[in-house]
């Protein structure tokens, strides 16, 4: 079981603070400068961080990473960095906004304040990215649980949208569910399927796909629209008379609040209910553990997110982030913690940008169809090449009991 002391923080960090300081110092000098030269915040703040770049970039090369300059890693820190200068803006006009907001400081203070508070915030992404740009990713191993929440499409009713979850939606999950195992059958790879009872009853030929292909099913309570209490009891009890097969783990729909003491005392061994992330307008677990642990005799098993900044590497991840961040966040996470698990829905594989009637958002239709079946086996094998083994949620419970 892993201890959940402080994490260590390693020399090429310390370093990295240490140019990073003193970049942000000519930053700030210069953005100071401009400003009693009676230059706008914006245009002095974008002069002080081009100015500092080009220092920046070979005290990362040499003093940080103690690597030579290469056109290969300034690219790849030009890129870095047009990554930080958008959020270095955006995060600069948010905290002028809500530093009057919140202490009802005067503008002057703020254009003083605001960039300090930037800089502290994008330091650590900036170091994430950098790292993998200048290491070149040494492979380091770990296992990989992939997972799939396989359940009735019903997002569109979360927009107000009249649909028909058993029908129409149960053909949307039907189809993504057999690309999702196209997808898996193409890599070799297995993984684990968080089914409903709905899904389970009305896509029987799928769920016979699911295990014939050598994948887990596991639970995911009955009516993914209502959950109810007791969809911990009853969506085990149907899953195991269906397939024959004991169902180990638990998952509750939308990562809502579950039972524990319930589930252990129905014979489940572990709970894949947690995102220990900041997800608005769903939850905020920024204080319970990142890896797995023990509770009330059950082994927790939290979605993956970053050290440090939590950044949740679930689904809407894969959706939005450049494929170059998604990879390099996950292999920094099996680095760090040995292992890595996400998860997915079936819908998302389903061309969700051809039917605005639907009015999903940009975030999630994004992406979304063939080009998701693409994303997730560029995932997969990039992690194969990282040497790392995957394993259903099951085997890694039993493993670490």
């Amino acid at each position: 079981m892993p201890q959940h002391s402080a994490p260590v923080i390693n020399s090429s960090f310390i370093r990295f603070c240490i140019v990073g300081a003193a970049a942000a110092a000519v930053h700030y000098g210069i953005y100071y400068l401009l400003l009693l030269a009676h230059c706008p915040v914006n245009p002095a703040y974008i002069a002080g961080y081009l100015i500092s770049f080009v220092g920046n970039y070979f005290a990362t090369s040499y003093f940080t990473f103690h690597s030579h300059p290469t056109w290969q890693h300034f690219i790849g820190f030009a890129g870095s960095h047009g990554i930080n200068f958008v959020l270095h803006i955006v995060l600069l006009n948010l905290f002028l906004w809500l530093l009057p907001l919140v202490l009802g400081t005067s503008d002057h203070w703020n254009e003083l304040v605001a960039p300090v508070l930037v800089m502290g915030v994008a330091m650590l992404i900036q170091y994430t990215i950098l790292r993998w740009v200048f290491k070149n990713r040494k492979p380091c191993g770990g296992q990989v649980m992939l997972s799939f929440d396989t359940e009735e499409f019903d997002v569109p009713r979360e927009h107000g949208v009249e649909y028909d979850t058993l029908k129409e939606g149960m053909q949307v999950s039907a189809y993504g569910t057999n690309r999702i195992l196209d997808c898996l059958k193409e890599c070799g790879v297995r993984a684990t399927f968080f089914c409903t009872t709905n899904f389970a009853k009305h896509a029987p030929e799928v769920m016979q796909r699911i295990m014939d292909e050598g994948h887990e099913v596991a639970a995911h309570g009955c009516d993914h629209w209502s959950p109810q209490t007791t969809d911990v009891i009853e969506s085990k009890q149907y899953l195991e008379q269906l397939t024959g097969r004991t169902v180990l783990g638990y998952r509750q729909p939308r990562m809502f609040p579950v039972d524990i003491r319930l589930q252990a005392q129905q014979g489940y061994i572990y709970n894949a209910s947690l995102n220990p992330a900041c997800i608005p307008g769903r939850y905020i677990h920024l204080t319970t553990p990142r890896t797995y642990f023990m509770e009330e005799g059950l082994l927790q098993i939290p979605a993956s997110v970053s050290p440090w900044l939590r950044i949740p590497m679930f689904w809407l991840a894969l959706h939005n982030f450049p494929m170059w961040l998604y990879k390099a966040l996950a292999h920094r996470i099996l680095c760090h913690d040995g292992y890595f698990n996400t998860y997915f829905h079936p819908w998302e594989f389903y061309d969700l940008g051809a039917h605005p009637e639907l009015k999903m958002p940009f975030i999630i239709r994004h992406h979304a169809g063939q080009d998701m079946y693409d994303r997730l086996k560029q995932v997969i094998q990039d992690l194969q090449a990282q040497e790392c083994t995957f394993v259903t949620y099951g085997e890694f419970a039993e493993a670490h009991l």
